[in-house]
């Protein structure tokens, strides 16, 4: 958590590196249902902590750049 926080901070002054940090966001959150629809392997459940942390970083930067969420609507 505490380098999502720094990752957070640092793009706290720049509209574009918050655009950026959040669009790299965007995509690892797309990528994450790749899977195979045949794919003879369970998800480990460390995929699911991970993608928890992505969402947390995503957050974090949210709050400090006072950028609304996607499906909040503003």
């Amino acid at each position: 958590r505490g380098r999502a926080a720094a990752r957070a901070g640092a793009t706290r002054g720049s509209a574009q590196a918050s655009g950026r940090a959040l669009a790299r966001r965007g995509g690892m959150r797309a990528k994450r249902g790749e899977a195979p629809a045949d794919s003879p392997f369970d998800k480990p459940e460390w995929v699911s902590g991970a993608h928890d942390e992505l969402d947390g970083i995503a957050r974090l930067v949210r709050a400090f750049t006072q950028t609304p969420e996607p499906d909040s609507g503003a």
